[in-house]
This record gives structure tokens, C-alpha cells and sequence, in this order.
């Protein structure tokens, strides 16, 4: 992969971008930083875990004024803007640079009048270090007052902690005061740069590392700009690639499958190795939830299966019923319990299995159990075993929506407990394929489940499931959640077409994507994006087409998809949840780059392809391109030690196994036969 490629799948023009100055950032698995986009000169926030400056401040001026940006483009490691003052086109690129906590600044000036220019530059620094063991949803604030020590070219601000090292090439250093600066003459025509290094980290360490990167900073730029060609070029290597008639449909997908580098994290002290963050962006959610982590349940096993089995093993040593997350340093378990878990932790364990063949991994053990019986353990948590079937009272602590008014949906939760279905599915499989003997029917239990929730919740009248107070008392409250069930099996043909009927404009659509609370519910809160209705969290509208897909509802799928492929051309990446109804994103979340928006690319290869394996190592295609798009391909697909093309037209696929070829009508499945070679 070359630059040229990668900045036209994972690059954006600061005309396209709709993420503000606060929420604008770069990332290396190292270190990541607020870059302000708004002048050219500027960068804040700089957190490098352990080490972290949360009041961290870079600010330039030229001439004693700062330059606003003229225009701007952004890789995930580098920031360049434009600007000009009095004649003098400049250009500046902040770089962070691969493998390290550091990174390099590069101011350009050209004269583009006839007559000479004396431009004088000064940069204020300032910013306190800390070093942070304790990594969770907000971003860790980091102010501890530092010394300012001079040595030759370089400014040390450091502390009991550690140290940051400021170098420069060509401007000199007031004493005692946290500014560089410099006057330079610049000829009719002449072009000058300007270079600036910084490095984070314990005192000899950072005071080495700026100094090398200064003796030759631009061939440190080139070789990050390699390293991370090469870092995208190993995840494509593992991801199908994904072409369309409809570049939107590109765009949408690569931004989405980038998220697995913008949350890569390569940190020594950090418990795995690599490690993947929920955000990272400018240090917000750096932790493990689980949720979030667990939405890209079949991608995992393909881009990263040897992470995915630690941190699933991770998860397994906390207490998944206490706690959502973990802490990247310690591993220590985080936060309260999310309903969720039980689900996220058993999937990412079947689709692992499913799409590696690694039963061995069932009879690992972790703690005082195997991953099997974990599996089982989690499956029946809130399960009352003496009786035939139970609801769960997921109790009132408004984990589940988080709703942010006086509107409830707690206890005996509809969603929840019907999730409950495909678990028990799941844990029966991966049993059976264990060759593991249990005296639960799993089966059983989830088919006397779902006749008790048809009985106990669901509504005629409103064609949608109640939820019980801690009273048994019932209410009303629709939202998305709910969706999920489609073709899970837990709910009834006629349920299902009832739940898929209130996918429309009036309840839960809008131009530019879901509602995550229906537009008539009164709880809906158009402040309150991800849950409250406003818009959805990135992850649940790709969760919802991809089950739509699947269940055999293509032409709902398209719709929703084309709604929110905007995310794929106005966004860097995805944050925690983005607006139904207008092209914008949340603000009040340091989670600004999650993880789970890998369900998007997911949603294609899964959903639009119908790519599908089961424990017998068939492998079936079901592809069906949107209406709005007439050709789409998948190249590249490694499943179980296959490698295989889907090439979609006019009605027709084809299939390119390497070894044979096979044709289909768009609409009727195909199952690959097995020609040996793989697992």
C-alpha cells in the first residue's frame, strides 16, 4: 500500500470533515493528541499511556498573531494545514511518530511576493505529566506541575513522573520562559522549514528519543508514514477487500474496518499485547468494555485471533456479572454489570470457534473453570433452574439505556430477556462441540423462554413487548433494542414481521439514520443520541441491517444502510453515537472513536454478502447488492483456510474459490463445496 492509497481509503479533507476543533485527533497505538484544526499552528492533550498531559498546550503565532487554517487533511497519525499571512504561504504537519511516544511538528513558510519578508515565530508551551495506572471511560486528568529544565536545543518539563522533551531546529530559546522563538528572513520566492520534536516517557528515555528524531527529523516522518502503510496493508491482508459502484458504500466500509487501527494499542506496560481500547482518541475510554469490544464478534476472529482469545480470557477473569470493562494496566475488572455481557462474552466465543475451528480453545482454563464452562455459567446467569422457565430482573439501576429523564426501562426487560434465546442456542452448540455432556436442555429451556415472553409481554394491541416494573406492574417503551431479536428465533414469524413493521419515518427513521428511542415513545430525547432517541449508538444501526439482511429483509437493510452512509464521508471515525435526523455526532462523550464501529464492515461481509460458516466447515454466500448500487465485490475472504472472491452483477455472482469457479442468481444462496485445503 502505498500513501496514495491509503489517504484515498482512511484520509479526510478538512472540507468533508464535521468533527470540531475539541474532538479532533491523531493516533499511533503509542501516544494520540488534540489537534486543532481551526489554525495551523496549534496541537493540545497529549496522552501517551501510562504517561498523559491532559492540559497539555502547544500554541503558535507568527508575527505575533495566530494563523487561521485555509484548509487541513487528516491521517490517523498526521495533521497537515494551510494558511498564509502577509504574502507567506505556510504549511505545518504534526506527524506522530510509529513505534514511539513521540512525535515531530514541521512548520513550512514560502514567500510568494517579490519583495523580502521578516517573520517572527513563537511557540508557547505549557502542561503538566502525570503517570497513570488507572485508564477508564473519561479521560484521565493529567496537571501535575512540571519543572522547566534547559539543555542545549531542548526544553525538559518534568517531574517525579517522567519527562517531556521539546526540541528545535533553527529557533533559539528565551531563558526561563516556556516559549521558543525565532526571526527569520524569507526571500522573494524562498521556501524555509522549521522543525520541532517532541518525546514522553521517563527522563533518559524521552531525552533520547527527542534528540535522535532531530538530528534527521524528516526521514523519521518518512519512515512513520512506511510503517504505517505497511500496519493498514497487514490489516487489509486479513480483511476482504471491499469494492462498489457506489464509492459511498467504499468509503463506509473502510472507515469503519480503520477502527481496528485507531484502537490498536502496542504500550509495554499494558496488560496485552496488542491491546484493543474501546476509544483512544485523545485518551477518552481507553479501557476494555465489553460491550463494545464484543459488537465485532465475527471480524475478530479474522483480523486478530490471537488478541481476540486474551481478551477474551481477559473478560473471563473478571466478574462479568459485576463489572463491564477492564482496566488495560491491571486487568482489574471496572464499572457495574451490563446486561449485556452474558450475551457479548458467549458470541465472541461461538463466532471464534466457528471461524477459526479452534475447539481446542473450549478447554482452556481461566481461573477455576474451562472456557466451556464459563460458556454455560454465563448462558444460565439469572436462570432459575427449578423452574421451567423465568424471567430475569435485571433490577432498576438504568444500566441498560441509561435513559437521562424520568422515563424508566428497568427490571423484567422484553430485549434482555429474549437475547436469552440464542445464548442458550449457542452454549448447546459449542457443548455438543465440545463432546460435553450437560443436564441442561438448552433447547428446551429456550423454547418454554419464548413461549413466556409471547405470554407474559407481548401486546396485541401495541404489536411490540411490555417491559415489568420490580411490581410486575406494566409499561410501555419502544425502542431499538428491541430490533435485535430479528432473526434470532426468539420471537414468532408474525412478531417478527410486527417488530419490522415499525421500522418506518414516523417512528424510527430519519434522513440520516436510526432513532434508538421511536419518535412517539414519550421517553424520546433528542439531546439523550445514543439510547434516548437523538440519533444511535454507531454500533446498533450496523447490528440491525446485518440481522436483516440475514432474516431475508434486503430491501429494509439498504435503507437504513443508505441513511448513515454519510458516517463513511463526513467522519474521521465514529464516535459513541451519531444523529438520526441531521449530519452530526455527540459531543458530550470522550468516547469519540469506538471500537464497535467494525459492525459497519461487518454488516457488509455478513449481511450484503451472506457469507456465512458452520461447525461442518461450509462456507455460504447469499449476496444481494443494494438497489441504489449494481455491481459490488468481495476479494480476499480468508474463512478457515480458504481465500475466496465474490464478484456481484447484473443480477449474478460469481464466486472464485482459486481453485474453482461458481455462478448464482442474486437472491438464491450457494454453499461452497469442499475441495480441500482448508482447516
Amino acid at each position: 500500500m502505498d500513501l496514495e492509497e491509503y489517504t484515498h481509503r482512511f484520509g479526510i479533507d478538512g472540507e468533508a470533515n464535521i468533527i470540531e476543533d475539541a474532538h479532533f485527533g491523531i493516533i499511533n497505538g503509542h501516544i494520540t493528541a488534540n489537534v486543532l484544526h481551526s489554525n495551523i499552528l496549534s496541537f493540545r492533550s497529549l496522552f501517551a499511556p501510562p504517561f498523559a498531559s491532559s492540559n497539555f498546550s502547544f500554541e503558535g503565532y507568527i508575527c505575533g498573531e495566530k494563523v487561521k487554517s485555509q484548509s487541513y487533511s487528516w491521517l490517523p497519525f498526521q495533521v497537515q494545514r494551510q494558511g498564509e499571512i502577509a504574502d507567506v504561504q505556510l504549511e505545518s504537519t504534526i506527524t506522530l511518530i510509529a513505534g514511539e511516544r513521540a512525535l515531530v511538528f514541521e512548520l513550512k513558510a514560502q514567500n510568494k511576493s517579490s519583495s523580502s519578508k521578516v517573520l517572527s515565530l513563537d511557540f508557547d508551551i505549557s502542561g503538566g505529566l502525570n503517570y497513570v495506572t488507572n485508564w477508564d471511560f473519561a479521560k484521565p486528568v493529567a496537571d501535575k506541575a512540571c519543572q522547566i529544565t534547559d539543555k542545549s536545543t531542548f526544553m525538559i518539563r518534568h517531574n517525579d513522573t517522567g519527562s517531556m522533551v521539546i526540541g528545535a531546529k533553527g529557533m533559539t530559546r528565551e531563558s526561563y520562559v516556556p516559549f521558543w522563538k525565532t526571526q527569520t528572513i524569507l526571500e522573494p520566492n524562498e521556501t524555509k522549514s522549521f522543525w520541532m520534536t517532541l518525546a514522553i516517557g521517563e527522563a533518559e528515555d524521552a531525552e533520547n528519543l527527542a534528540k535522535r528524531l532531530l538530528e534527521n527529523p524528516a526521514q523519521a516522518v518518512q519512515e512513520t508514514c512506511e510503517a504505517e502503510m505497511a500496519r493498514a496493508a497487514q490489516l487489509l491482508d486479513r480483511l476482504p477487500r471491499f469494492s462498489a459502484e457506489d464509492q459511498r458504500l467504499e468509503k463506509f466500509y473502510d472507515r469503519s474496518i480503520l477502527h481496528f487501527l485507531l484502537n490498536q494499542w502496542q504500550v509495554p506496560e499494558f496488560l496485552l499485547h496488542p491491546y484493543y481500547s474501546t476509544g483512544s482518541v485523545i485518551g477518552g475510554c481507553v479501557c476494555s468494555y465489553l460491550w463494545d469490544f464484543g459488537s465485532g464478534w465475527e471480524l475478530f476472529p479474522l483480523v486478530d485471533p490471537d488478541a481476540l482469545r486474551e481478551h477474551i480470557k481477559t473478560f473471563l477473569g473478571i466478574n462479568l456479572t459485576r463489572h463491564f470493562a477492564f482496566n488495560p494496566i491491571s486487568g482489574a475488572g471496572w464499572g457495574p454489570w451490563y446486561y449485556i455481557n452474558q450475551e457479548k462474552i458467549v458470541f465472541l466465543i461461538y463466532y471464534y470457534v466457528q471461524l477459526t475451528d479452534d475447539k481446542k480453545f473450549l478447554h482452556e482454563i481461566v481461573g477455576d473453570k474451562s472456557i466451556l464452562e464459563w460458556i454455560i455459567y454465563q448462558a444460565l446467569f439469572g436462570d432459575h433452574l427449578e423452574e421451567k422457565a423465568n424471567l430475569v430482573d435485571y433490577g432498576n439501576g438504568n444500566h441498560h439505556l441509561e435513559l437521562r429523564r424520568e422515563y424508566r426501562y428497568d427490571n423484567y426487560l422484553p430485549d434482555m430477556n429474549a437475547r436469552r434465546y440464542p445464548v442458550y442456542l449457542a452454549a448447546e452448540k459449542l457443548c455438543d462441540l465440545a463432546g460435553y455432556k450437560t443436564e441442561i436442555d438448552f433447547r428446551d429451556r429456550a423454547e418454554k423462554l419464548k413461549k413466556l415472553i409471547h405470554d407474559e409481554l407481548w401486546s396485541d394491541e401495541h404489536q411490540w413487548w411490555l417491559f415489568l416494573d420490580a411490581e410486575r406492574n406494566k409499561h410501555l417503551r419502544y425502542t431499538l433494542q428491541l430490533f435485535k431479536l430479528i432473526g434470532s428465533g426468539a420471537i414468532s414469524d408474525g412478531e417478527e414481521r410486527a417488530l419490522i413493521g415499525h421500522i418506518n419515518e414516523e417512528e424510527f427513521l430519519s434522513d440520516f439514520g436510526v432513532h434508538s428511542m421511536s419518535k412517539l415513545d414519550p421517553a424520546y430525547d433528542q439531546i439523550d443520541i445514543d439510547n434516548g432517541g437523538g440519533g444511535a449508538c454507531c454500533i446498533f444501526p450496523p447490528q440491525i441491517l446485518e440481522r436483516l439482511y440475514k432474516a431475508g429483509y434486503p430491501q429494509k437493510a439498504e435503507d437504513i444502510l443508505q441513511r448513515i452512509l454519510w458516517w463513511g464521508e463526513r467522519l474521521p471515525y465514529w464516535s459513541d453515537s451519531l444523529v438520526a435526523n441531521a449530519i452530526d455526532y455527540r459531543r458530550d462523550t470522550p468516547l469519540q472513536n469506538a471500537i464497535g464501529a467494525v459492525s459497519g464492515a461487518q454488516a457488509i461481509i455478513f449481511g450484503m454478502f451472506g457469507v456465512s460458516v458452520d461447525f461442518e466447515d461450509n462456507i455460504t454466500v447469499n449476496p444481494i447488492p443494494p438497489s441504489y448500487c449494481g455491481s459490488i465485490a468481495l476479494t480476499g475472504l480468508q474463512i478457515r483456510g480458504n481465500t475466496i472472491d465474490i464478484h456481484v452483477a447484473d443480477g449474478r455472482y460469481k464466486i472464485d474459490t482459486g481453485k474453482s469457479t461458481f455462478t448464482g442468481e442474486v437472491g438464491k444462496s450457494f454453499t461452497i463445496p469442499h475441495e480441500g485445503g482448508g482447516k
